[in-house]
């Protein structure tokens, strides 16, 4: 196990984040196209945010306020969501691995002649490809068993997905977004406001971000969809009513005032995936570049609050110890 400073450490999480893109489209092939996103988002704060917070004296600032005064807020977001939705995302796919042995069985003795030429969206779809009255009671019974299972953890993962927009939208991306909107003004050559020293909601801006951030950004993923889905989501979690999970076809319904959203079951979770890599890439990737620049204090507290973040069991990439920057 190498050695890594402060920076170093961050960066390789930073890096990390690639693989996550790549799990992605292996745990569903209708995922594919998500790495390409991963990639485009790691590669903007690679090339336009990071090299800023170096050199530049005034994106830097934003960049020491938000490891001073931030980045805990988004380690305890870290620490809550993230462990939430990794837990009940496990969850699904370990039932999804049993439905997929019983179907295997089912097919070779002929009470599932159809697994395997039908991609299902969900996991307890898995009952319409069933002969039933083939079905031995044993194997009945397991069957109910196992739609029952995916039923109660599918509208689960629908209820902690929307959970976890809301918490991103309030609370990690403003914070990553008050250094980011510092690169794109300097990048841009835009002037200086007062507004830029304040930590500002994502909807209070939201016109800014619509201009800023066009169809060939990295972050449009996000950016682009702000009021039609990302705004009405974040409304619809903080509601009394909340969301409808319609699980006869799949959709996600959010009524938000006069606004009802209907959105597929796959893409709500996409969606919520773009957000978590646009907020994980800048954490870990602009606390890098600023552990690099600053070399102090901070970024030896930020390490030591970051790798309290983590449970135990969770997936990690390569591992370092981490050697402090001499006093």
């Amino acid at each position: 196990m190498r050695k890594v400073w402060p920076h170093e450490f961050f960066r390789i999480d930073f890096d990390q984040m690639l693989e996550e893109g790549k799990r992605q489209e292996r745990v569903d092939a209708a995922n594919r196209g998500e790495y390409a996103i991963v990639k485009n988002m790691h590669a903007y704060f690679d090339k336009e945010v990071l090299p800023l917070i170096l050199r530049d004296d005034w994106v830097f600032e934003a960049a020491e306020r938000f490891a001073s005064d931030f980045a805990l807020d988004c380690f305890q977001h870290l620490k809550v969501s993230g462990r939430e939705s990794y837990e009940t995302q496990k969850a699904l796919l370990e039932i999804k691995e049993k439905i997929t042995d019983f179907l295997a069985r089912a097919y070779l003795d002929g009470s599932a002649p159809r697994a395997g030429k039908v991609d299902l969206v969900k996991a307890s779809d898995f009952f319409e490809l069933l002969n039933l009255d083939s079905l031995t009671k044993a194997e009945l019974a397991e069957a109910v068993e196992l739609r029952q299972q995916a039923e109660e953890h599918e509208a689960l993962q629908v209820f902690v997905t929307l959970r976890g927009i809301r918490d991103c939208y309030e609370t990690p991306l403003p914070r990553i977004m008050y250094v980011v909107r510092r690169a794109i003004k300097v990048k841009k050559g835009l002037s200086a406001k007062a507004s830029d020293a304040e930590l500002t909601g994502i909807s209070e801006l939201m016109d800014w971000y619509e201009v800023q951030i066009d169809p060939a950004h990295a972050l449009y993923p996000v950016f682009g969809r702000l009021r039609d889905f990302y705004n009405v989501a974040r409304n619809v979690g903080s509601h009394h009513k909340g969301l409808e999970w319609d699980s006869v076809n799949n959709e996600v319904v959010l009524p938000d005032r006069r606004i009802v959203l209907t959105v597929p079951v796959h893409e709500f979770q996409q969606k919520y995936r773009h957000l978590v890599y646009i907020c994980e890439l800048g954490l870990r990737g602009m606390l890098s570049a600023f552990c690099e620049r600053e070399r102090g204090s901070i970024s030896k507290k930020l390490v030591q609050q970051y790798v309290k973040t983590f449970a135990k069991n969770f997936p990690v990439g390569e591992e370092g110890v981490v050697k402090f920057y001499p006093a």
